[in-house]
């Protein structure tokens, strides 16, 4: 039996009540356990797909047809996503999206981190709050990548800031974790910041009796475990300090961050692909399009944070000979650590057009 634990046990149970047979469980029986979550509440549709998937992984791992997919739930879910709109415009409990954090906001939390000079470890809890939201933000982080930090995968080098990403969405299974790179005269201030939150929870830890552990936001206080909320709390903490609001209408949170900085870095002029890097999409995924407002402005805070991004990281090579110098031009595309040189060729007399393709691998890391 898979993993799903809850979710699969939630459907077991249902199918005990209601008499039916939960494997092979038929499609009529998933209808209905669909259209009984809708009608219990609590269940968004939008958060459906992982308890069809316990259902339909339950059966693979014992050989049998996964009922919980195809046309008909399809159709359902959307069904159930429609019901749950009308009626939350109804009861006028109509939910808006997460709204990306402006660099004018992280920006103020910057500077007020910096004044800040706490001498009790309940005063160091507005510091762990500011530095939080500036990391997460310069690091296109998730609430739970940035919260899982250990204090020997962050390094703050003489030219550098560097991570490793332990938690990873989509990732948490594979060995080797990666690392993200920022450069110190890309954005300064960061590591005056950084400095500044470690040396007053190291003293905060030193005067404490207790060992420090690994974990990079941990406070002497705290409790071993950090709770789920703990991300969506220190942002709250953060913009309240400061009375930072959203816009009318919409509401931060702590998906705000990586929202926040992927907009403003498209905003910036940033590459799609180096966005897709530093937020762990792939560069085919549609997803990243979400955590985009194209109408957002540039201004000075965005250009602070995420111009170094822009900057070009050029190595000579040579260029293939083209057929006509006249009729082609040569178009060079950076993609993570390789140049992908694209030759396109035009020819005039056949009126036909040729495409050439050469990778020229790396042979020392980009700066």
């Amino acid at each position: 039996m898979s993993n799903y634990g809850p979710k699969a046990r939630r459907f077991i149970l249902f199918c005990e009540q209601h008499q039916r047979p939960w494997l092979p469980a038929s499609e009529a029986t998933v209808l209905l356990y669909i259209a009984s979550l809708l009608k219990d509440g609590g269940i968004k549709s939008a958060s459906l797909q992982p308890y069809l998937s316990a259902i339909n992984n339950n059966h693979k791992d014992l050989r049998f047809p996964g009922p919980a997919k195809g046309r008909a739930m399809t159709r359902a879910v959307k069904g159930m996503a429609t019901i749950q709109a009308e009626l939350a415009v109804q009861e006028e409990n109509i939910e808006t999206q997460r709204t990306w954090l402006p660099a004018a906001h992280v920006r103020r939390v910057h500077e007020a981190a910096l004044k800040l000079t706490p001498r009790s470890p309940k005063e160091l809890r507005p510091l762990r709050a500011f530095a939080y939201m500036v990391v997460a933000f310069v690091t296109f982080g998730r609430p739970d990548t940035g919260t899982s930090l250990s204090r020997k995968h962050v390094h703050c080098g003489d030219s550098e800031f560097s991570v490793v990403l332990l938690k990873e969405k989509g990732r948490r299974h594979h060995l080797v974790k990666r690392r993200l790179c920022i450069p110190w005269k890309g954005v300064t201030l960061v590591k005056e910041l950084i400095e500044h939150w470690e040396f007053h929870r190291d003293t905060a830890w030193s005067r404490s009796e207790n060992t420090q552990p690994d974990a990079y936001w941990l406070l002497p206080e705290d409790p071993k475990n950090f709770k789920a909320s703990a991300a969506n709390d220190w942002i709250g903490l953060a913009l309240s300090e400061l009375d930072c609001r959203p816009p009318e209408g919409g509401h931060f949170s702590a998906h705000s961050t990586q929202k926040g900085a992927t907009t403003c870095a498209r905003a910036v002029g940033v590459a799609m692909e180096k966005v897709c890097f530093f937020g762990g999409w792939s560069q085919f995924s549609s997803a990243v399009q979400h955590y985009i407002d194209p109408t957002a402005l540039r201004d000075a805070d965005m250009n602070y944070y995420f111009e170094w991004l822009t900057w070009s990281h050029s190595v000579p090579f040579a260029l293939p000979t083209a057929p006509d110098p006249e009729d082609s031009f040569l178009l060079d595309v950076l993609h993570e650590r390789c140049y992908f040189t694209v030759l396109y060729l035009q020819s005039r007399a056949a009126k036909t057009q040729y495409w050439s393709v050469s990778y020229l691998v790396l042979v020392r890391q980009l700066l």
